[in-house]
């Protein structure tokens, strides 16, 4: 109860609205639907990314085998192509693993890879790469002899290691064993032949290296991009291996901290650089160790050039399996910045369900979003997360969200798949203005329909992080001098910052920055919000932060 209590207080979101735009469910026991969603891009040139959504236990109308995956069209989610476990010799299951991996057949187009498990005879696996533009196969990887888990845990492409222009396939498995018991590989593809550029085998027994991979932009200079990848086999604290494109060479490693458990094991996703230094940065989970009651997890932000811990985000609610999956997912706010999802698959949310999806703003590391799962039918949702693409055709990136253990009708682990799009509610038309010639910035304010003929005022602070809760409402701002003289008195340089929200919810504001006033102000960054009102002039709704720099 106490529990359930905490999950509803902090589950209160911090400006704008997320809407689910699209929702689909699977038909069968233990099916699994959702178990990956992966946006794909936009393969057939009509502006909507299409989407892969895995179902590794359908029920394929036999006894054996089991699993289908399916490509949606963004535009009509009608579905351009299914394959299931019956289309390929030796396929026991389809879809527990996918990825997109870039233009590996040089046509135009995106190609994605897929996943095949069998228990029956070796090799036990095997990775089908498909063309995104007519999604013929391009190749099928067999794992090395003795493999269980290869590409479970890391497949991963998209990104050009050996120089030639073509990205190349990476694939891990933690538990490869040639030389020492559990000591994992990495085995590194090129696309022009289908040999392995490089293999990297764990140098201790139990190491179990490729527990989780990303690929990331030149690190150490040499002009070959680079491999991120986990182990965990350090005391169960978990490490991060920084690996050479170039042949696989360790560049750096990160242990995990002594008292916390598996650095890296839930994902790394990679984010642009933060630091300066020209280098791609990266995020990762450190979860509490589950053996003790009550402990946060953290996702942690690391420079990518060296491996120094950037900053820490501890979970709102303990026991809650965060971070999960961590996800690029490209600026889904509109800021500038790309923004992190991650996820909580065991925290309990009001109406019986379990799991919530944090979205991270990539400006300042506060909290865009708190999604929790559907209310009865969520069982582990965020999962799987996929975003950095535009599904539903408007411009902006959308968040998908699988949970591949849902009910749905009363089946059990029918799984589902949700696309989510954010609505921000207040627009700028600019992200700069020059404190020397002065400029203007047109603000369009747009709430839900039910909000017309409310009254509305907007505010604005410096660009500091945080937020102020008031009642149900959380405003992503704080309270400054200038936050304050703007609700009370607005200045003559801010006209519409206050009225009433016409019949379409609609309105529109506009600040003058005359030449030369601002020149004090040169480096700040302002945050404007705007708010709609209940008739006790209590704020009712937020919008999200828009933010405009003053430049010389």
């Amino acid at each position: 109860m106490v529990l359930l209590l905490l999950a509803s207080i902090l589950l209160q979101q911090p400006g704008g609205k997320w809407i689910q735009e699209h929702e689909i469910h699977g038909s069968f026991l233990h099916e699994d639907l959702g178990r990956q969603i992966v946006f794909l891009g936009d393969l057939d040139g009509d502006q909507h990314s299409e989407v892969l959504v895995a179902s590794p236990g359908a029920d394929l109308g036999v006894s054996f085998p089991f699993g289908k995956v399916r490509i949606f069209s963004g535009a009509t989610q009608n579905i351009l192509f299914e394959t299931t476990s019956l289309d390929f010799s030796n396929a026991s299951v389809i879809g527990i693993s996918s990825r997109r991996v870039g233009d590996v057949d040089q046509d135009g187009i995106e190609d994605f890879a897929c996943l095949t498990r069998q228990a029956v005879s070796e090799p036990f696996s095997s990775v089908i790469v498909f063309s995104g533009a007519n999604f013929s196969t391009i190749t099928r990887i067999f794992s090395p002899m003795g493999n269980t888990t290869f590409a479970s845990r890391g497949l991963e492409g998209g990104v050009d290691l050996s120089g030639d222009g073509i990205p190349d396939l990476v694939i891990s498995d933690p538990v490869y064993s040639k030389s020492l018991d559990y000591q994992g590989a990495i085995f590194a593809y090129d696309p022009t032949t289908w040999q392995p550029l490089w293999v990297v085998e764990g140098n201790l027994a139990w190491l179990q290296i490729g527990q989780s991979l990303a690929c990331i932009q030149d690190i150490n200079n040499d002009g070959y991009n680079d491999v991120l990848t986990s182990s965990s086999h350090t005391g169960l604290e978990g490490s991060i291996h920084a690996l050479s494109g170039k042949d696989g060479s360790e560049i750096y490693r990160i242990d995990g901290i002594p008292g916390w458990i598996d650095l890296g094991i839930f994902g790394i996703a990679t984010i642009p650089d933060i630091t300066g230094d020209g280098v791609e940065d990266f995020v990762t989970n450190m979860s509490a160790p589950f053996w003790l009651t009550y402990q946060f997890g953290f996702l942690n932000v690391y420079s990518g050039a060296d491996g120094i811990l950037l900053h820490q985000i501890q979970g709102e609610v303990p026991d809650s399996g965060f971070p999960y999956c961590p996800t690029n997912i490209g600026d889904i706010d509109q800021d500038g910045y790309e923004d992190i999802a991650t996820s909580a698959i065991f925290q309990q949310t009001p109406g019986d369900g379990s799991g919530v999806v944090y979205v991270y703003s990539g400006r300042d590391w506060q909290v865009l979003a708190r999604i929790p799962g559907p209310p009865k039918q969520s069982r582990l949702f965020g999962e799987a997360l996929s975003g950095g693409e535009d599904v539903t055709g408007d411009s902006r990136v959308n968040l998908g969200i699988g949970d591949k253990a849902a009910f749905h009708r009363g089946i059990i682990a029918a799984g589902a798949a949700y696309i989510y799009s954010f609505e921000p509610f207040l627009r700028a038309s600019a992200k700069q203005v020059s404190a020397s010639s002065g400029g203007q910035v047109d603000f369009d304010l747009q709430f839900p329909l039910e909000d017309a003929g409310k009254e509305y005022r907007m505010l604005v602070s410096t660009d500091l992080p945080g937020s102020i809760v008031l009642g149900k409402i959380e405003i992503p701002l704080v309270h400054t001098p200038l936050t304050w003289a703007v609700a009370h008195n607005p200045p003559n340089w801010f006209t519409g910052s206050r009225g009433t929200l016409d019949a379409n919810a609609h309105a529109t504001a506009t600040a003058v920055f005359p030449a030369n006033k601002f020149t004090s102000h040169v480096g700040t960054t302002l945050k404007f919000v705007a708010l709609t009102m209940r008739p006790i002039r209590k704020p009712d709704r937020s919008s999200a932060a828009v933010y405009v720099e003053i430049v010389p």
